[in-house]
């Protein structure tokens, strides 16, 4: 009976899936960047949609500390406090404020660097160097199949363990991608700048939704 019982645990211990490359490396990028008190980042943001044909670019920077951003990008700044956002118009100068209440399944500005570590399956689609450079691609499956999107590719240089490329392709057929230009890991922070002072934007209309 003990040899029945060590035996059938040997067996699920041998069959117990170990995590592969992609997993590991994953892992090890995420927990490098939580353990960041905050990050600045310089990025391209496309979305293009290939039903429509149809794509748009423009450059964003964007702040994150915690649960906390500031995102600049199209005209506009997003503001969150993990409590409250703010959207300012620079056309029209105007803010609308909102309680901030993340949609289950989309993806957060406040975790799009360190997103990657748990609820995918991983698989590596490329390895490739480039100078003294190893670059590599690595696709992410949701486990969650509830989430909006159905799959991320993520491409990342492994000596460093730096984050150079997210694209996120969502269930309605638009492909999110952010090309990272620079980041500043532990970047100053003043708190400020996760609210929205009224007093900073002479005569802006504000539309409180909360």
């Amino acid at each position: 009976m003990l040899l029945l019982s060590l035996f059938s645990l040997n067996l699920l211990h041998a069959q117990a899936p170990k995590p592969n490359e992609a997993e590991k490396l994953m892992e090890k990028i995420s927990k490098k960047y939580k353990g960041y008190k905050s990050i600045k980042a310089d990025f391209v943001y496309s979305l293009e949609n290939r039903q429509q044909k149809s794509q748009d670019k423009q450059n964003g920077s964007i702040l994150v500390k915690g649960n906390k951003f500031r995102l600049n990008i199209a005209n506009q700044v997003i503001i969150c406090d993990n409590k409250t956002i703010w959207t300012y118009s620079k056309e029209v100068n105007e803010v609308q404020i909102n309680n901030y209440s993340p949609k289950e399944g989309a993806i957060r500005m406040d975790d799009i660097f360190t997103m990657y570590g748990k609820g995918f399956l991983y698989k590596m689609l490329e390895t490739r160097k480039e100078g003294n450079k190893v670059i590599c691609v690595i696709e992410l499956t949701p486990k969650d199949k509830k989430k909006k999107f159905f799959k991320i590719k993520v491409t990342i240089e492994k000596n460093t363990q730096t984050i150079i490329s997210s694209q996120i392709f969502e269930k309605n057929g638009n492909i999110h991608t952010y090309l990272v230009s620079t980041q500043v890991p532990n970047a100053k922070v003043d708190e400020k700048q996760f609210s929205f002072e009224i007093k900073n934007y002479p005569g802006v209309e504000v539309i409180d939704l909360r």
